[in-house]
């Protein structure tokens, strides 16, 4: 799933090239052509729940991730995680990655909320979401 959202992502949203990262990013912010620091997304999965009927598991799963868009810039960090929630609710009944070999059949995103973060000098977009496959 991890490999099929980050494919998509960069699809929908091409200036994510080269900027997405799970669970941290490098110590040195990823640059523009200009030198100055782009904006980027951390991601980490925070639940994982497999799909249990009365006949046992049936192979599909329910994720739980955190998308954290990191910009400089509090309008760079509104304007990416604006894309990234669009993104996100135009996947659901959609089939995603490379190949298209999976199959989304819904999505809810938990929460939406944003912080400074004054160690690292950024703004920080938090999109906490489920995805069901």
């Amino acid at each position: 799933m991890e490999i099929a959202l980050r494919y998509e992502l960069i699809q929908s949203i091409p200036e994510l090239a080269n900027t997405i990262y799970p669970t941290n990013a490098p110590e040195v912010m990823p640059k523009n052509l200009d030198g100055t620091p782009k904006p980027y997304l951390v991601y980490y999965r925070t639940n994982t729940d497999p799909t249990k009927t009365l006949d046992g598991y049936t192979g599909d799963k329910a994720l739980s991730f955190i998308f954290s868009v990191m910009a400089i810039k509090y309008s760079d960090m509104k304007s990416l995680s604006n894309k990234i929630e669009t993104f996100l609710m135009s996947i659901i009944k959609t089939n995603i990655g490379a190949t298209d070999n999976i199959h989304v059949e819904d999505l809810k995103i938990n929460n939406i909320n944003e912080t400074w973060e004054p160690a690292l000098g950024v703004n920080r977009g938090i999109i906490d979401f489920t995805i069901y496959y």
